[in-house]
C-alpha cells in the first residue's frame, strides 16, 4: 500500500543492515537504522551497469562505528505513487569525521551483481564458452542462465539481435564482454529495410537491459498511462508540467516540475571539429592493410563511405516521429551546409574472413555493411543528445532510466493572450539517468532527459 501523503514527495523509509546474512540490531532489538541516516541518494542511468547508492550517516550511539564497509543495505521506501525495496552492497566508506562523540561518514554502495562481475571471468572461444553465436543469447547467458557468470535473479530484458558473434574472450569480466558485444550488435527490427545498431547495457530498478537506442525510442513512443508491468518491463508514462507556483492541490502538484535546467546547448564549432554530423567511414584489416578497403577496391582513398546526419536521419527511430523534425533542418542554411561537410574519418576493424576467397559467398551479409553500421552507430548516439533537459520533480519511484517522460513547458510569450507551449522542449523524452534523493520524510527525483527531435511549427 502506498503512502497517503500530507505533502508531495513524502515518504516513509526503513533501512536494515545485514552482515553475513544476519540482520544487525541494537541493544533494544531495533533493526531500523534510518534514524542514523541523514540522507540517501539512489542513482540509475542507461550508461551504468549497476544501481548506485550513497548513505550519509551520523552515528552518536556507536551502532555503526564497527562497519567494515562490506555490509548489505536493505532500503524499503513507501512513496506516494508506488513502494519499492532496494538491496545494495557497501564497498567503500569515505569522508569519515568525528565531532565530539558523533561520527559522520558516507557509505558508497552498488548492486550485488557488480561484485559478482569483479570475481568472474570469461576466457576462450565464444562458440565453446557459450555454445551460441547469437548476440542476445550470449548476453542472456552472461546475465541469467549460466551459473558460471552473473546468474542474477533479477528481471533481464534483452532485445533480439540478428548478427553472429565469433570471437576469443581474453579473460574479460562478464560486463566487459557485454559491452564489447553491444558495440557490435544489430537489432532485428529494421526501418525501411535498414539495419540499426547502437546498443546500450544498463541496470534500472526493473532489472537489467540490453537494448538499442532505437528500441528505447520505440518503447517511449508506445508508452501509455497504463500501470507499470514489472514482468514485461512496460512502464507507465507520466506527464509533468512546469509551473513556477504550486497549486496547493497535492494531486496536481505531484506531477509538477519543481526545477527546470537547460544544459549547455550544442557547441556547433566543437561539433563541426569533431565530425558530429558528417564524416567518412572506412574498414580496414590491421593484418593486411593494403586490402583494407571494403569492396573490390584496395585504395582506401577511393569511394570511402561518406555519411551525414541528414541522410541517416530517415533511417532512425525518433520520438514523436510523425509530429517532429530534425533540429538541424530549421537552422540557418549556412549552418546546415557546414554540418554536411565531413571532418572526421572513422575506422572499423574488418574480420579477416571477408578477404578470404572461401568466404566469398558468405551468407552473413551483415559484414558487408560494417562501415555503414559504424557510421549509423555514431550518428545515432550523437543525434540522441540533440535536446537535453534536467528536471526535478516530487519523488516518484515509478520512473526508470531508459523509459519515457512527457513534459509540458509553457513558452515565455503569449499569442492572443494564450500562453503557447514551448515546442522545442515540450514532448516525450527518454530518461537518460535519474537520482532519487531522500532527506527525512521528503524525496525528490532528479532526471536527465534526452530527445532527438522537436515539434513541427504546425502542430
Amino acid at each position: 500500500m502506498t503512502l497517503k501523503r500530507n505533502q508531495t514527495g513524502e515518504v516513509e523509509v526503513t533501512v536494515n543492515l545485514f552482515r553475513n546474512g544476519q540482520k544487525l540490531t541494537n541493544e533494544e532489538g531495533s533493526d531500523n537504522i534510518y534514524d542514523f541516516v541523514s540522507g540517501i541518494e539512489i542513482y540509475e542511468s542507461i550508461t551504468s551497469s549497476t544501481l548506485e547508492a550513497q548513505f550519509i550517516i551520523n552515528d552518536s550511539a556507536g551502532f555503526l562505528g564497527a562497519m567494515t564497509g562490506s555490509e548489505q543495505f536493505k532500503v524499503k521506501i513507501r512513496g506516494s505513487i508506488i513502494d519499492k525495496t532496494y538491496y545494495f552492497r557497501a564497498y567503500n566508506i569515505e569522508n569519515r569525521s568525528r565531532f565530539n562523540t558523533s561520527d559522520a561518514f558516507m557509505v558508497n554502495c552498488v548492486s550485488d551483481e557488480f561484485f559478482q562481475n569483479e570475481i568472474k571471468n570469461v576466457f576462450g572461444n565464444s562458440e565453446v564458452v557459450f555454445k551460441s553465436t547469437e548476440s542476445s543469447e550470449i548476453v542472456k547467458q552472461l546475465l541469467r542462465t549460466d551459473n558460471r557468470f552473473i546468474n542474477t535473479n533479477k528481471n533481464v530484458f534483452i532485445e533480439e539481435t540478428i548478427n553472429k558473434q565469433q570471437f576469443i574472450v581474453p579473460n574479460w569480466r562478464p560486463f566487459d564482454t557485454i559491452y564489447w558485444i553491444a558495440q557490435r550488435s544489430v537489432r532485428k527490427a529494421k526501418k525501411g529495410g535498414t539495419l540499426q545498431n547502437g546498443f546500450v547495457f544498463y541496470e534500472n530498478s526493473l532489472g537489467y537491459h540490453f537494448k538499442s537506442i532505437d528500441k528505447l525510442i520505440d518503447n517511449v513512443n508506445n508508452q501509455s498511462e497504463s500501470e507499470t508491468n514489472f514482468t514485461t518491463g512496460d512502464t507507465r508514462l507520466y506527464t509533468y508540467v512546469y509551473s513556477a507556483k504550486k497549486s496547493g492541490n497535492d494531486a496536481a502538484d505531484q506531477f509538477k516540475i519543481e526545477t527546470l535546467i537547460f544544459p549547455d546547448e550544442r557547441d556547433f564549432l566543437s561539433g563541426l571539429r569533431n565530425g558530429s554530423w558528417a564524416g567518412f567511414s572506412i574498414g580496414f584489416d590491421p593484418v593486411t592493410v593494403t586490402q583494407s578497403k571494403m569492396g573490390l577496391s584496395t585504395d582506401m582513398s577511393v569511394d570511402a563511405y561518406r555519411y551525414n546526419v541528414s541522410d541517416l536521419w530517415k533511417k532512425m527511430s525518433h520520438l514523436n516521429e510523425k509530429k517532429t523534425v530534425n533540429p538541424l533542418s530549421i537552422m540557418d542554411e549556412q549552418v546546415q551546409n557546414a554540418t554536411r561537410y565531413p571532418r572526421r574519418v572513422r575506422y572499423t576493424i574488418l574480420p579477416n574472413q571477408i578477404f578470404d576467397p572461401k568466404f566469398k559467398d558468405n551468407p552473413q551479409k551483415n559484414y558487408e555493411e560494417l562501415v555503414e553500421l559504424q557510421a549509423y552507430q555514431w550518428m545515432r548516439i550523437e543525434s540522441f543528445k540533440n535536446i537535453k533537459l534536467q528536471v526535478q520533480v516530487p519523488g516518484n519511484l515509478d520512473l526508470y532510466a531508459g523509459s519515457g517522460m512527457n513534459v509540458v513547458i509553457p513558452s515565455t510569450f503569449k499569442a492572443n493572450t494564450t500562453t503557447q507551449v514551448d515546442r522545442k522542449y515540450s514532448g516525450r523524452y527518454v530518461i537518460s539517468g535519474l537520482t532519487h534523493k531522500i532527506v527525512g520524510t521528503r524525496m525528490v527525483t532528479e532526471a536527465l532527459l534526452l530527445k532527438d527531435s522537436i515539434q513541427r511549427a504546425s502542430t
